[in-house]
């Protein structure tokens, strides 16, 4: 194991226990030996979704929840400003939020991150309950592509109720709209799409953001 790759994974452990002061070293450390924003925002993110799953299943406490999400904070901290010179790429605004997933708010602040690092000037709706909530806060942003992040319990009702909202509101027509709703019924058709994990709503979103920018520059051309 490389030291970059040691560095990475005392930042995944240190996310999972919470160590604020650690995450930010390891992340200081991860960075002056050539790791990239994505390296480390990758190695937070692991840690997040195994909080989400140890939570999901009664084995990560929730009193653990605040101190993982100050660690988070920590992490991100370090990497603000090349968050900053990276999200103006697609010069597109999108919004994260869960629906009834626990721990969500940990997921929602790593997936915010991470739309940042590849261009987007994303904002994190943890507090976000309903997805009419989502929808109406994502419009009253502005928001061009909205990322609800739904529970795995339920996850085909849950997706129903969504595009209840949706269809009612007309907010089809508002922005992109990319759930990432894992385990859901493969077999029924749904109407928007759907990302079955974080990283694969990522690479939607960026070919959807792509798309659109060879849109304009087409529409614009003389």
């Amino acid at each position: 194991m490389s030291e970059i790759e040691q560095r990475l994974q005392q930042l995944t452990n240190a996310v999972l226990a919470g160590k604020a002061d650690e995450v930010r070293q390891n992340t200081y450390a991860a960075l002056a030996r050539g790791a990239s924003s994505n390296d480390v925002l990758d190695a937070m993110t692991e840690a997040v979704n195994i909080i989400v799953d140890l939570h999901d299943v009664g084995e990560y406490d929730s009193d653990r929840l605040t101190p993982a999400e100050n660690a988070i904070i920590s992490c991100l901290q370090v990497l603000e400003d090349r968050l900053v010179a990276s999200q103006g790429r697609f010069n597109t605004k999108a919004t994260v939020g869960p629906l009834g997933l626990k721990a969500g708010g940990l997921l929602s602040l790593a997936m915010c991150a991470a739309l940042r690092s590849v261009g987007f000037e994303a904002t994190n709706l943890s507090k976000t309950q309903t997805p009419l909530d989502l929808l109406r806060n994502s419009e009253e942003l502005r928001a061009e592509l909205v990322i609800p992040l739904l529970a795995r319990e339920d996850v085909n009702a849950q997706l129903d109720g969504l595009l209840m909202e949706i269809e009612r509101g007309g907010f089809k027509t508002k922005f992109e709209i990319i759930p990432v709703a894992s385990g859901r019924e493969e077999r029924r058709e749904y109407p928007l799409h759907i990302a079955e994990n974080p990283s694969e709503a990522i690479s939607k979103a960026t070919e959807w953001a792509l798309k659109k920018a060879t849109a304009h520059r087409t529409i614009g051309s003389p």
